[in-house]
């Protein structure tokens, strides 16, 4: 993109960035490399240029989620035309995804991060210019769902991003996740697999880089089925990295570390998962490939589930047995993985991808931080359901991952056009824009207490961890003990005791697990 004189319109989406989407097992690649744009959506601004523009909205950053490998900001799928009912600016961006967004050698040469840091760029652009938009620069929410929760947490974490942005709302996503981090020599041997695959050197990481640099995008993204050995797993070869130690640098520390050393932005968090998480995954294990996938599962358990159910690289090897079998004994009880137990595995990958992850976050940020904690359970079933996408249309899978996005953008207008809104779908709609435009607004979801939102939202206080339930329009209570017995039988098995951490928190593995 040239530099430009004049006015320059800017009222249509840019580009997307360059990328396939493994979840939906999309063969197309779209996208390309000048893709570094966002969007923003104001409440009505004055025509007239000599009218002052109001300047206290609250402002709203989105993070789109995809694994940090598919997505983009742009407004067939994050139109503003529920959350703009209330009174707050929205902001959708773009980042650099995959390999090209991702890659790491694990030094200077490459240090990673670079999405990361294309996010944490649009946070600083908002923070410099979004008055001229009407917006308050210093109530500034960051929220996303799944890898974007996550880019949320760890925006939390950041030096290039603390000061900048004043709550958080993490769907589906937290730094705890298993998929969220690619482990310490880990990064450097998948940047010389793409290498290899690319027949670039790998002999040092400069030479590497150098040759990379020279293939053509497309070609980078259309490796990413060479890394795939169980359907699209192990899911997201090129993640977030700890970077080395340099001024840069967007995150230095392990993310656990972190928060239990308070070394993060104390600010109000909402966070929060669906029922039925896992359907991201089982839904296509189950709906494709004529239940190749579901029996491949079923006879290969043994050797799948570290990487599957991603605990190979934060298990001890010397563990990996033992845990495997203690968990296919929790969720399927010497049962087969078949159509009967299709609920037990969805609770199976839910858990491991992403409940333990947010019930570990939460644990510890309640523990740190004196700022609140908000946490809910979407369970809420709707007219459509992601699982769709995700590789089945003919069966239900409960309340699949993502599913809650229909309630705060649009998207059905594009992926459901067959299955119009139903009126609890609308009401669904109401309550959650306006939970999420009041934490931004205030940092409290429920300031007051009326007829839509009968309920106060109170906040995490204890370790039985308070949250709301979110299950039907009429039916939305505060609970707590979420899941407690399968987040206690992960906390009672070893998948993350090979986390390293510096000595003055070694001792304290246990008290993560």
């Amino acid at each position: 993109m040239n530099a430009w004189n004049d006015v320059r319109s800017a009222k249509e989406d840019a580009n997307i960035c360059i990328q396939r989407n493994i979840y939906t097992h999309d063969d197309n690649i779209v996208g390309v490399e000048d893709c570094l744009y966002l969007n923003v959506y104001t409440p009505s601004l004055p025509k007239n240029e000599h009218k002052t523009i109001e300047k206290n909205y609250p402002v709203m950053i989105w993070f789109h989620g995809g694994g940090w490998v598919t997505g983009a900001g742009h407004s067939q799928f994050y139109s503003p035309k529920f959350l703009l009912d209330h009174d707050v600016i929205l902001v959708t961006v773009n980042f650099r995804l995959g390999p090209l967004g991702f890659l790491s050698t694990e030094d200077m040469i490459s240090p990673g991060n670079q999405g990361m840091k294309d996010q944490s760029q649009s946070i600083r652009w908002v923070n410099e210019n979004i008055a001229a938009f009407g917006g308050d620069r210093d109530r500034v929410t960051i929220f996303g769902e799944s890898a974007g929760g996550a880019s949320v947490h760890y925006h939390m974490m950041s030096p290039l991003s603390r000061g900048l942005i004043h709550r958080g709302i993490s769907e589906s996503g937290t730094a705890l996740c298993p998929w969220v981090l690619t482990r310490p020599g880990l990064a450097v041997m998948q940047a010389k697999r793409l290498g290899e695959f690319l027949n670039c050197p790998t002999t040092n990481s400069l030479a590497l880089v150098e040759c990379l640099r020279e293939k053509k995008a497309v070609e980078i993204i259309a490796t990413d089925r060479k890394f795939q050995v169980f359907d699209y797993d192990p899911m997201i070869p090129f993640r977030p990295v700890i970077e080395p130690n340099h001024p840069g640098a967007f995150l230095n520390k392990e993310p656990a570390e972190s928060i239990k050393n308070g070394d993060m932005a104390d600010i109000p968090w909402m966070t929060g998962f669906n029922s039925h998480e896992g359907a991201i995954k089982v839904a296509g294990l189950y709906g494709l490939k004529n239940g190749k996938y579901v029996k491949q599962l079923n006879d290969q358990f043994m050797d799948l589930a570290p990487m599957t159910l991603m605990y190979e690289h934060t298990c001890p090897k010397n563990y990996l047995l033992d845990v495997s079998k203690k968990i296919r004994d929790f969720y399927l009880n010497d049962k087969q993985i078949d159509e009967s137990t299709k609920f037990d595995v969805i609770d199976m990958y839910s858990d491991a991808w992403f409940n333990v992850g947010a019930d570990m976050a939460i644990k510890d940020h309640l523990n740190i931080f004196s700022s609140p904690v908000f946490y809910y359970y979407f369970a809420y079933k709707g007219s459509a359901s992601f699982s769709t996408i995700f590789g089945d249309s003919t069966r239900d899978y409960g309340v699949s991952h993502a599913d809650e996005l229909q309630y705060l953008f649009p998207v059905g207008e594009q992926l459901f056009k067959d299955t119009p809104l139903s009126k609890d779908d609308h009401k669904i709609i109401d309550i959650m824009t306006k939970l999420w435009f009041n934490f931004a607004k205030t940092g409290n979801p429920t300031p007051v207490v009326d007829e839509q939102l009968p309920i106060k939202w109170k906040p995490v206080r204890t370790n039985a961890l308070e949250y709301l339930h979110i299950e039907y329009p009429q039916n939305i209570s505060m609970s707590k003990y979420l899941l407690k017995e399968r987040m206690d039988f992960w906390a009672s098995i070893p998948h993350r005791a090979g986390v390293k951490m510096s000595k003055r928190t070694s001792s304290q593995i246990q008290d993560e697990l």
